[in-house]
């Protein structure tokens, strides 16, 4: 068995590039995934009032729910991603930033040149961040298209004839923001 001497040196600057790459990966994906999300639904929104104004080519209503109610779904799903996607980021950040940590520790000089550090991590469910600006787009679009969904099932409250689909639609948002928040703590305390 070869003798293998490890350099601590090189295993904490192959941790920081391992760290650095899936970071990169992950905002990466980010981008990817809400773009497909966004034509699935641009797409799918187009075609169904492309059919609907299409002369003689009326859609069941049925149709209507169960296209508009995999949308819905599809976008939670995209919303979970979006979720985990800064998860692994906030892991990724942190795995370089304490590797900063260690070496500002051994060497107090290198501190005022390392601006971003452990401490200044922004926290998972920061307010405003890119990823929850998407994260509220989605759950906006996925909103509307469980309303529409509701909107074409029929089903009527005695209050309006758009009652229902409102009221589903807000409790399907205020379900995906308890989400949100609850994997991703607005604060790490």
């Amino acid at each position: 068995m070869a003798d293998v001497h490890l350099n601590a040196e090189e295993v904490l600057k192959l941790e920081f590039e391992y760290a650095q790459t899936t970071a990169e990966q992950a905002q990466d994906a980010r981008a990817t995934i809400l773009n497909l999300y966004i034509v699935l639904a641009g797409g799918v929104g187009s075609i169904i009032i492309g059919l609907a104004q299409a002369n003689g080519a009326e859609l069941p209503r049925g149709i209507y729910v169960i296209v508009f109610g995999l949308l819905a779904l599809i976008g939670f799903f995209t919303l979970a991603k979006l979720v985990r996607l800064r998860q692994a980021w906030h892991d990724s950040a942190l795995t370089m930033n304490r590797i900063k940590d260690y070496y500002v520790e051994r060497f107090p000089e290198l501190a005022p040149a390392l601006r971003w550090r452990t401490t200044t991590i922004p926290p998972l469910g920061k307010w405003w961040t890119i990823t929850f600006n998407l994260a509220l787009l989605v759950a906006i679009i996925d909103s509307t298209a469980l309303a529409v969904a509701m909107h074409f099932t029929g089903v009527r409250l005695p209050l309006h004839e758009y009652a229902a689909p409102v009221f589903a639609a807000l409790v399907f948002f205020a379900w995906q923001a308890w989400f949100y928040f609850y994997q991703l703590p607005p604060s790490d305390k």
